[in-house]
Protein backbone atom coordinates (compact mmCIF):
# COMPACT_ATOMS: atom_id res chain seq x y z
CA UNK A 1 0.00 0.00 0.00
CA UNK A 2 1.26 3.26 -0.89
CA UNK A 3 1.20 5.64 2.29
CA UNK A 4 1.93 9.03 0.18
CA UNK A 5 -1.60 8.27 -1.36
CA UNK A 6 -3.48 8.40 2.06
CA UNK A 7 -1.43 11.34 3.53
CA UNK A 8 -1.28 13.44 0.74
CA UNK A 9 -3.54 16.66 1.41
CA UNK A 10 -6.65 17.27 -0.46
CA UNK A 11 -6.66 19.95 -3.18
CA UNK A 12 -8.74 22.83 -1.94
CA UNK A 13 -11.93 23.64 -3.65
CA UNK A 14 -14.46 26.39 -4.00
CA UNK A 15 -18.16 26.22 -4.75
CA UNK A 16 -18.91 29.30 -6.90
CA UNK A 17 -21.61 29.65 -9.54
CA UNK A 18 -23.36 26.38 -8.81
CA UNK A 19 -20.47 24.05 -9.09
CA UNK A 20 -17.95 22.91 -6.97
CA UNK A 21 -14.23 23.52 -8.36
CA UNK A 22 -11.15 21.84 -7.58
CA UNK A 23 -7.95 24.15 -7.33
CA UNK A 24 -4.57 23.15 -8.93
CA UNK A 25 -1.75 25.00 -9.36
CA UNK A 26 -0.46 22.89 -12.52
CA UNK A 27 2.57 23.27 -14.64
CA UNK A 28 0.21 24.68 -17.40
CA UNK A 29 -1.61 26.99 -14.84
CA UNK A 30 2.30 28.10 -13.64
CA UNK A 31 3.19 28.95 -17.42
CA UNK A 32 0.02 31.23 -18.21
CA UNK A 33 0.60 32.87 -15.25
CA UNK A 34 4.10 33.60 -16.01
CA UNK A 35 3.05 34.47 -19.70
CA UNK A 36 0.45 36.78 -18.27
CA UNK A 37 2.41 38.13 -15.91
CA UNK A 38 5.80 38.10 -17.52
CA UNK A 39 7.55 37.92 -13.92
CA UNK A 40 10.02 35.54 -12.87
CA UNK A 41 9.03 32.31 -11.17
CA UNK A 42 11.33 33.14 -8.55
CA UNK A 43 8.96 36.07 -7.18
CA UNK A 44 5.78 33.52 -8.03
CA UNK A 45 5.29 33.78 -3.70
CA UNK A 46 5.87 37.78 -3.93
CA UNK A 47 3.39 38.08 -6.93
CA UNK A 48 0.28 35.79 -5.66
CA UNK A 49 0.64 38.51 -2.57
CA UNK A 50 -0.92 41.07 -4.42
CA UNK A 51 -4.69 40.67 -5.23
CA UNK A 52 -5.45 41.26 -8.34
CA UNK A 53 -2.57 38.70 -9.30
CA UNK A 54 -4.27 36.33 -6.91
CA UNK A 55 -7.60 36.72 -8.22
CA UNK A 56 -5.54 35.95 -11.73
CA UNK A 57 -4.19 33.17 -10.31
CA UNK A 58 -7.81 31.57 -9.04
CA UNK A 59 -9.11 32.31 -12.45
CA UNK A 60 -6.40 30.41 -14.36
CA UNK A 61 -6.94 27.19 -11.79
CA UNK A 62 -10.71 27.82 -12.78
CA UNK A 63 -10.09 27.70 -16.25
CA UNK A 64 -8.37 24.45 -16.40
CA UNK A 65 -11.49 22.77 -15.83
CA UNK A 66 -14.10 25.57 -17.76
CA UNK A 67 -12.20 27.56 -20.28
CA UNK A 68 -14.95 29.90 -21.32
CA UNK A 69 -14.67 31.37 -17.44
CA UNK A 70 -14.50 35.21 -18.14
CA UNK A 71 -12.41 36.90 -15.16
CA UNK A 72 -15.61 39.47 -14.63
CA UNK A 73 -17.81 36.28 -14.41
CA UNK A 74 -15.19 34.87 -11.66
CA UNK A 75 -15.28 39.04 -9.93
CA UNK A 76 -19.12 38.45 -9.88
CA UNK A 77 -18.96 35.04 -8.13
CA UNK A 78 -16.21 36.60 -5.58
CA UNK A 79 -18.40 39.72 -4.50
CA UNK A 80 -20.20 36.70 -1.98
CA UNK A 81 -17.81 35.09 -0.33
CA UNK A 82 -15.31 36.66 2.39
CA UNK A 83 -12.41 37.97 0.48
CA UNK A 84 -10.05 35.73 3.22
CA UNK A 85 -11.60 32.62 1.99
CA UNK A 86 -10.56 33.48 -1.63
CA UNK A 87 -6.89 34.33 -0.16
CA UNK A 88 -6.77 30.96 2.01
CA UNK A 89 -8.09 28.95 -1.12
CA UNK A 90 -5.12 30.34 -3.69
CA UNK A 91 -2.55 29.99 -0.65
CA UNK A 92 -3.90 26.44 0.13
CA UNK A 93 -3.67 25.52 -3.58
CA UNK A 94 0.14 26.79 -3.86
CA UNK A 95 0.84 25.54 -0.77
CA UNK A 96 -0.32 21.94 -1.79
CA UNK A 97 1.61 22.43 -5.37
CA UNK A 98 4.99 24.20 -3.95
CA UNK A 99 4.73 23.09 -0.16
CA UNK A 100 4.08 25.96 1.54
CA UNK A 101 2.28 28.40 2.35
CA UNK A 102 2.41 32.53 2.39
CA UNK A 103 2.36 34.17 5.85
CA UNK A 104 -1.10 35.57 6.99
CA UNK A 105 -1.69 39.18 7.73
CA UNK A 106 -2.36 37.79 11.12
CA UNK A 107 0.55 36.29 11.76
CA UNK A 108 3.49 37.96 13.84
CA UNK A 109 7.07 37.96 13.50
CA UNK A 110 8.96 35.91 15.55
CA UNK A 111 9.50 37.67 19.41
CA UNK A 112 12.97 37.78 18.42
CA UNK A 113 13.04 40.01 15.47
CA UNK A 114 12.76 43.20 17.10
CA UNK A 115 15.89 42.55 19.11
CA UNK A 116 18.28 41.85 16.40
CA UNK A 117 20.74 44.64 15.69
CA UNK A 118 20.11 47.14 13.38
CA UNK A 119 22.35 47.17 10.55
CA UNK A 120 25.27 50.11 9.66
CA UNK A 121 23.84 51.80 6.89
CA UNK A 122 27.34 53.22 6.13
CA UNK A 123 29.11 50.17 6.61
CA UNK A 124 31.71 51.01 8.79
CA UNK A 125 32.47 49.72 11.59
CA UNK A 126 31.40 51.22 15.06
Amino acid sequence: MDDRKTTEPVAPSIELGGRVWVLKVTHRVLERFSAITKAPLEQFDVMVQRYDMMVLLLWLMMCETRADLTREGLTGWLNGIPVFDAMKLVSDAVAKAVKYSFQTPTEQPPEDADEAEPENPTGADS
